[in-house]
């Protein structure tokens, strides 16, 4: 009788723990489907604010740059002129160009510098920067930003000789060696992050965008102005969904704007993302996307006013070296 009553009593104990243990695996299942939802409706929520209703600009004004400029990449400008430079083993030199007719004016070669692969120009009131930062195989130790005195360049540009385009004329220059703390490959590679094109001062600070071949993110990297040797860490990433190529800050607006293309789809596309800068951040909850059409390769951008900008093209199978204006809605 008591072996009767010790059986049924463990019979009945092992139901009760498999009866947990059923509910335990109920309720995790149903916590985890929770999550699940809850997770896909954010990153869903994330994905359609940043690509629902993406508008598509069209440009206001295109022009055909001189053929000298056939690497454009990097733009800037002063009270004369706007300003480019070229690419990929490029003559280390600054080309000016009329803001009306984008006729070429001036050449104006940096004394001692070497153009290895000059990908943009920032500015503020005292410099202009030059980035030598492209890196298309992630084999570079180190990187150079030129800095050139805007007070020089408007000295040269009122000399006697300035109207003639063919007469070698030189600039005094400053540069700043930048590694990045977080390389330590220096073997080719195709797809890599460490490729960067996009430069633009922000505050007291130069902010260099990375042009992630990878992952289809950009890194940002803060540079001292003054420092001649620095070695940086990224401060932050963001998924820009492409290969970033230029940037430009708006003090005034406190607006930053990037531009880049992806060819995710057959032909590709270019784009912008307008973003606002917060505590010495880029506010990526306030980032919106646009598309640029007409597709080219756009390597450089600048704003102009409030909602207008200025971007610039490298000659390629796309179309012409060319500089082209858009205004935001």
């Amino acid at each position: 009788m008591s072996s009767i009553v010790g059986s049924d009593c463990l019979v009945v104990v092992r139901s009760c723990i498999v009866a947990k243990k059923s509910a335990s695996i109920m309720i995790l299942r149903a916590i985890s489907g929770l999550l699940l939802i809850a997770l896909t409706a954010g990153c869903s929520q994330l994905s359609q604010a940043h690509s629902k209703n993406i508008v598509s600009l069209r440009p206001s004004q295109l022009q055909v740059l001189d053929p000298q400029l056939h690497e454009m990449s990097g733009l800037a400008e002063t009270d004369a002129y706007y300003w480019g430079v070229n690419d990929s083993g490029g003559k280390a030199a600054l080309y000016g160009f009329d803001k009306k007719t984008a006729k070429l004016a001036q050449v104006i070669e940096l004394q001692g510098a070497i153009n290895i692969d000059w990908e943009e120009l920032a500015q503020d009131q005292q410099f202009l920067y030059i980035a030598d930062s492209g890196d298309n195989f992630a084999m570079r130790q180190s990187i150079d930003i030129y800095k050139v005195a805007i007070q020089d360049l408007a000295l040269l540009n009122n000399s006697s000789n300035a109207s003639n385009v063919g007469t070698a004329r030189k600039i005094a220059s400053q540069v700043i060696h930048v590694k990045y703390a977080d390389k330590d490959n220096f073997l080719p590679q195709k797809k890599h992050n460490f490729d960067s094109e996009a430069l633009t001062v922000v505050g007291d600070k130069l902010w260099l965008f990375s042009k992630n071949r990878q992952d289809q993110q950009t890194k940002l990297y803060k540079i001292d102005k003054q420092a001649k040797q620095q070695i940086l860490a990224p401060t932050a990433s963001y998924p820009v969904q492409g290969l970033i190529t230029g940037a430009d800050y708006n003090a005034a607006t406190e607006q930053l704007i990037l531009l880049g293309y992806s060819k995710k789809s057959l032909f590709g596309g270019s784009f912008i993302w307008v973003l606002e800068v917060k505590d010495d951040l880029p506010l990526w909850s306030s980032a919106t996307r646009y598309k640029l059409k007409r597709y080219a390769q756009w390597e450089s951008i600048k704003w102009l006013t409030k909602k207008g900008f200025i971007v610039a093209a490298e000659k390629s199978s796309l179309g012409e070296q060319a500089v082209a204006k858009f205004v935001l809605p």
